[in-house]
């Protein structure tokens, strides 16, 4: 039997029918991708916020896994047009292309690098960064509420870190093993969790503040989310003092200032700040004054009851604050605010600043002092040497640098002496043993752009700072392009934050924690997207458009998508993973048996074929390989640590300490003479340099020698394990040897001295 085709017309017309209709442009359902991309990179900064800022490289993989998977998603969602696009403008990709060449060439700076393991973290957080500002374009181009998204999303995160941290003052006592504890003040009084350092806590708080400000002066929104908005303000504030944070305090000024310029309703969100601070004003006057809440290490007991009088002052300064939003929401309705009662509020408010400054100027040049000499004296204030304790409130007055001066030094003697290439990236720790005048213990010199410089040289610091140039002045263009409404005094909020955010790397290491990085560049990104189809103008927005269907180039770019993308998460996992399993070897070696430290040796290998790069897995090795008895093969261990990181002062110790072991004097003078070459002011390299003239000069050639032979010196304690010092807070100075270091430090600005010819073999 004969089978009759139907017309090709009326077949199209009865799979059209049997299809679901594809989603409208803009329906909630074409747009659910773009919130879902929302969500998860909300949770993905929540994550950050809460693992110690994403600081250490075992919480920094997951961050970065976790980016890497949520842009594998997207991307699969873009190449087969299911909700997410790519819209921006032409500046937007140019700053994110100079971030790509700033992590390229991070990755390049192996080649000559210091420290080759610091180097491969530092392109693996520099990627993450390029892929935090792709995926909030994404999340702004295919959500037309992704700013209202994002950024309430962020006032979420930042009222949770600052509830948690507030919780540290309020209920100390409180602890669920495993899950949660709030003892997080028993060792200093100013707050830092969850993010483990209080710059950066305050950093997170300041990035809330101006989208809490604009909430809660939102004329569109109803009092519920208006007064949510007043409470957030206030607990972020509450936060933010008691970090004592000038740097933080400083930051929100300029955030302030760029959202109130920005956006709109401008006095009536200054009114609301003004407001909470005042309500935040009597919490904070009880915490600076009881002793068990301002002083270190106070008795777990005496914080419990002083922080329940102050949950109650924060009860009741809490519940002013919202009843007198709630009298100012029924005042708004019943007055009419026209713009001339605006502009005589702030030629008002601009008259009384001028007075106020002249009173400062004519009260200081009448003072003993003069305006010469108080200039002076700040001065000496802010570049002199020294540390001021971290947990005193009265340092919120203080124009001390806390030591940063010197570092800042530091990084320009090491740009000064390479200054195209730099160091390495995220070198620095080497850099400061190098040129440090002191033995104070830093690991970044407080400045971000000092930094970059330092360890990527020129061509580093011009990628990443023309990269974020660009991408901050195309956010400011479109702010202000935007009409006005909530989307953009939403926008004008976060890219405040981002400000905020750029101002205070000057003064300290942000770019490093990516728990108050990833928002700030997330704040960018979403600010730069353009929802909506292409409309022809000046400002043109660039569409990145997936391949079409048919001729294999849409599964061409799924495969290249997938692939870089993986290499992404595996680059990132390698060093964490290698990190991991050398310090399980260490734990497995000291079982005491033997078949537990045959198993911590192959553990340990294998961790140094995973991480080619680091020392540590080799240093693990030749310390199990000691505990064995195998002290040819410890040697040769860390000899091949010092060939992987020749600057590395933990191999070049243990060499020592094993030169003394088994009497090798050669060997024992060469490592010291590498270590007063690499940390010449470091307390392990001054103690073996002293106690090895008695090791190092045979008997025969003493001019005391009386026949009778020297047994080797022992080796040298190492010093007892302590909590390492909070980032910002050098620890206190380790008692100087009787005698002068072997060895001086290179003067700032000039080389340091070549290291011998000798590796120590």
């Amino acid at each position: 039997m004969a089978t009759t085709l139907p017309p090709p017309t009326e077949a199209r017309g009865r799979l059209a029918q049997s299809s679901p209709a594809a989603p409208a442009p803009g329906s909630p359902r074409a747009e659910r991708p773009g919130r879902l991309l929302a969500f998860a990179l909300i949770a993905a900064l929540l994550y950050a916020a809460f693992a110690d800022g994403a600081v250490a490289v075992t919480d920094a993989v997951w961050v970065e896994v976790g980016l890497a998977i949520i842009a594998l998603a997207g991307a699969g969602a873009w190449l087969f047009g299911t909700g997410v696009h790519l819209r921006a403008s032409r500046a937007a990709w140019v700053g994110v292309a100079l971030l790509l060449g700033y992590a390229v060439w991070a990755g390049i700076t192996l080649l000559w690098s210091v420290a080759p393991d610091r180097t491969w973290d530092e392109l693996n957080r520099g990627l993450a960064y390029v892929l935090v500002v792709v995926l909030a374009i994404a999340v702004g181009s295919s959500d037309s509420r992704g700013i209202e998204r994002l950024a309430l999303g962020w006032l979420g995160v930042a009222g949770a870190v600052a509830l948690y941290a507030l919780g540290g003052k309020v209920l100390p006592g409180i602890a669920i093993p495993g899950l949660l504890d709030l003892d997080h003040t028993r060792e200093f009084s100013r707050l830092r969790a969850p993010l483990g350092y209080w710059n950066a806590l305050g950093m997170v708080c300041a990035l809330g503040v101006p989208v809490a400000m604009r909430l809660a002066s939102d004329l569109t929104r109803t009092p519920r989310w208006r007064l949510a908005g007043l409470a957030a303000l206030f607990l972020l504030l509450a936060a933010l003092g008691m970090t004592y944070s000038r740097g933080a305090l400083l930051a929100l000024a300029l955030g302030v200032a760029v959202a109130t310029w920005l956006g709109g309703a401008r006095l009536r969100g200054l009114v609301v700040l003004a407001l909470s601070a005042l309500a935040v004003l009597p919490v904070l006057g009880y915490a600076f004054v009881d002793p068990a809440l301002s002083a270190n290490g106070a008795d777990l007991g005496a914080r419990i009851r002083a922080g329940l009088v102050l949950g109650v002052v924060m009860a009741v300064c809490l519940g002013g604050l919202l009843l007198a939003g709630w009298g100012l929401l029924r005042l708004e309705a019943r007055v009419r605010w026209s713009p001339r009662r605006s502009a005589l509020v702030w030629k008002g408010a601009a008259a009384l600043a001028g007075v106020l400054a002249l009173l400062a100027i004519v009260s200081v040049a009448g003072s003993e002092r003069g305006l010469r000499g108080t200039a002076s004296g700040l001065a000496d204030s802010f570049t002199g040497a020294g540390v001021e304790p971290v947990s005193d409130p009265a340092r919120l007055l203080s124009t001390s640098s806390a030591n940063r001066w010197s570092w800042w030094e530091e990084a320009a003697g090491a740009v000064a002496d390479r200054p195209v290439g730099g160091w390495g990236a995220a070198s620095f720790p080497v850099i400061h043993r190098l040129y440090r005048t002191d033995q104070l213990s830093v690991s970044q010199p407080h400045s971000v752009p000092l930094q970059l410089l330092a360890e990527t040289g020129l061509v580093g610091g011009a990628l990443a700072f023309s990269g974020l140039g660009v991408l901050l002045v195309a956010a400011l263009l479109r702010v202000r392009a935007m009409a006005p409404g909530r989307a953009r005094d939403l926008a004008a909020a976060l890219v405040a934050g981002s400000c905020a955010w750029l101002a205070h790397g000057l003064v300290d290491w942000d770019w490093n924690i990516p728990g108050v990085t990833l928002p700030a560049l997330a704040f960018l990104g979403v600010a730069l997207a353009r929802p909506g189809a292409r409309t022809p103008g000046p400002h043109d927005a660039v569409r990145l458009a997936a391949p079409e269907p048919g001729g294999g180039l849409r599964g061409l770019a799924l495969v290249g998508c997938v692939l870089a993308l993986c290499a992404v998460a595996a680059s990132a996992l390698l060093p964490a993973w290698a990190r991991a399993i050398s310090q399980g070897a260490l734990v497995t070696s000291a079982r005491g048996d033997e078949d537990a430290r045959r198993a911590a040796a192959n553990e340990a290998l294998f961790a140094a074929g995973l991480d080619p790069l680091s020392a540590e897995p080799l240093i693990a090795s030749a310390t199990v390989a000691q505990a064995r008895g195998r002290l040819a093969d410890a040697k040769g261990y860390l000899l091949e640590a010092i060939e992987r990181q020749p600057y590395s002062v933990d191999a070049w110790t243990r060499l020592a300490q094993l030169a003394v072991v088994t009497a090798d004097r050669d060997t024992y003078a060469a490592a010291t003479r590498r270590l007063l070459v690499i940390d010449p002011l470091g307390q392990a390299s001054r103690v073996l340099a002293e106690r090895g003239g008695a090791f190092v000069t045979p008997p025969g050639l003493s001019p005391t020698a009386t026949g009778t032979p020297l047994t080797p010196a022992p080796a040298p304690a190492a010093p007892p394990a302590t909590a390492p010092p909070p980032q910002g807070a050098a620890p206190p100075p380790a008692p100087a040897p009787a005698a002068p270091p072997a060895a001086t430090p290179p003067p700032q600005g000039g080389a340091p001295p070549p290291a011998p010819a000798s590796d120590g073999g």
